[in-house]
């Protein structure tokens, strides 16, 4: 009796094993249903072109600052720092919640550590001075929630557009001290609200393995550019209408796996 019933144990144990196994392995499709997307999106911003414009109202007068500027940056490298916001690397998760259908979002986490920058004169006749500035650090910080839609073309490439609304905030603070030894200290924050859209062309040559690249876009919504300024007992305090674009080219990697 033992004997008999051991190979059907076994074999039932086999096909239990199998079955969680091609269940825990998948077919190797980037798409099915129940898959986790991890990216590293906007490694290489390959082509970019960004248009950046404060407006300021004081009484009866508006004023306008528009900036403008063009990169190219093949195989590594970083745009301008001018809406650095949205060429900066960000990780990503997404969800495939129905059969090609993901949701999901990117994080934005990049600090600057700044610096110091120290002057020191020393003139034949006369005193010497000595001046230290702090140099500029900076924080980026964004959370973006996108959907996206999977449209296999073979079996290892895919056509993979997102679009969500984004959220960005920069912050970058300063200080100085003059020859007569008074420090003053800026800071600056834009807070942008943007619509994302970034449709990507994706392959697949190892399985769960991914490599990705496309346009993207960011179309503003509304933002804020505010100031603060301090020297002494003195304090000033701005804000004023903040608008970036962004439009550009870049790759990125990921992985995917099944859940």
């Amino acid at each position: 009796m033992i004997r008999r019933t051991a190979p059907g144990a076994l074999a039932l144990t086999t096909l239990l094993f199998a079955t969680w196994s091609a269940r825990a392995e998948g077919d190797g499709r980037f798409g099915e249903r129940g898959q986790l997307v991890v990216t590293a999106d906007r490694l290489v911003p390959l082509v970019g072109y960004t248009t950046q414009s404060i407006t300021a109202v004081q009484g009866d007068t508006t004023t306008k600052v528009t900036e403008s500027g063009a990169s190219l940056a093949l195989f590594v490298g970083r745009e301008p720092s001018l809406g650095a916001m949205h060429s900066v690397p960000r990780v990503a998760a997404d969800v495939t919640v129905w059969p090609r259908l993901t949701i999901g979002g990117s994080f934005v986490v990049a600090f600057g550590i700044g610096g110091t920058r120290a002057e020191e004169r020393r003139p034949s006749v006369g005193r010497a001075t000595a001046r230290e500035n702090v140099l500029p650090g900076s924080t980026v910080l964004g959370f973006a929630p996108r959907v996206g839609y999977v449209l296999r073309l073979t079996d290892t490439l895919a056509f993979w557009p997102r679009a969500g609304l984004a959220f960005y905030s920069v912050r970058s603070e300063r200080e100085q001290t003059n020859n007569v030894g008074v420090t003053s200290a800026a800071a600056e924050t834009d807070t942008v609200f943007s619509l994302d859209l970034d449709p990507q062309l994706v392959w697949t040559p190892l399985p769960h393995v991914l490599l990705h690249a496309g346009p993207v876009a960011n179309l503003p919504l509304t933002g804020s550019h505010e100031t603060a300024f301090v020297q002494g007992p003195d304090a000033e305090e701005r804000s004023d209408a903040l608008s970036i674009f962004h439009l550009g080219v870049s790759a990125g990697l990921g992985f995917f796996f099944d859940l």
